[in-house]
């Protein structure tokens, strides 16, 4: 029997199919971060043509992100208008927070349930990371906190034992910090989010379940009122009686007749 060749297509096509997943990916994780940073605004096309001279990028790559990223929520994706980044609202905040509110005490539960020794080091190491940068505060805030702030939130599930409630933590935490990070050129606030953070470590690494879910609850919820407080297109419209008081004292005073 002839021994038969192996056929070389399949080299091929791995090598030249490689750059553009790694292109694709590099793509997708730096529009994925203009978003979050607002560099790129709310409801704003993302009109491929400049896109392409943006990241260096051809068409295909772009398209392929953009549709990863409407997965994720933050491109709304349509067939006429092509792409635009997912608008932002007070609504939309609310119910935002509210769904992260119950699934992240659900995975904090279970992870407090589950959770071992080496758990606990990685939430005390997280915790003493984030300290660390918090104590050199600066605006905005660096990256170097963001990271931080991240991974004690995720060190605080690493037990969790579903992988759904992780994938869609990990959804709901990038569409609240695209609200947060929105806010931060406005928002001026006296918490103490150090403290904050420390309470809740100490709940959950003594296992008390309810405390620490309730302080997750109020944590998430105080980050909320300060991004709805701080960003003009999210405040409260003002009221009837606020519009009228504005109306009265922008009236001038008659003149009585003698």
């Amino acid at each position: 029997m002839r021994d038969v060749a192996k056929p070389r297509r399949s080299a091929r096509t791995t090598s030249s199919t490689e750059p553009n997943v790694s292109l694709t990916t590099s793509v997708l994780d730096r529009l994925r971060t203009d978003i979050l940073n607002g560099l790129v605004e709310p409801g704003e096309k993302l009109r491929l043509e400049h896109l392409t001279s943006r990241y260096g990028s051809g068409r295909t790559p772009l398209r392929e992100a953009c549709s990863r990223l409407a997965a994720e929520g933050l491109v709304v994706a349509s067939e006429q208008r092509g792409f635009r980044v997912a608008p932002i609202s007070r609504d939309d905040l609310t119910d935002l927070t509210r769904t992260r509110q119950r699934i992240e005490t659900l995975a904090l539960r279970d992870a407090i349930n589950y959770g071992d020794s080496a758990w606990e080091a990685d939430v005390r190491s997280a915790l003493d990371r984030l300290a660390a940068v918090t104590r050199a505060p600066s605006r905005p805030l660096p990256v170097a906190w963001e990271n931080a702030h991240r991974a004690l939130h995720l060190a605080l599930l690493g037990a969790c034992r579903s992988p759904w409630l992780l994938r869609i933590h990990g959804q709901l935490y990038d569409q609240t910090e695209r609200y947060r990070r929105l806010s931060e050129a406005y928002a001026g606030s006296s918490r103490d989010v150090e403290g904050e953070h420390a309470a809740l470590v100490h709940a959950a690494l003594n296992r008390d379940a309810e405390r620490a879910c309730a302080l997750l609850t109020e944590h998430i919820a105080k980050t909320a009122e300060v991004v709805l407080k701080g960003h003009p297109k999210l405040s409260p419209p003002p009221t009837c009686s606020t519009r009228m008081t504005r109306m009265s004292t922008k009236r001038r005073p008659r003149t009585q007749r003698p």
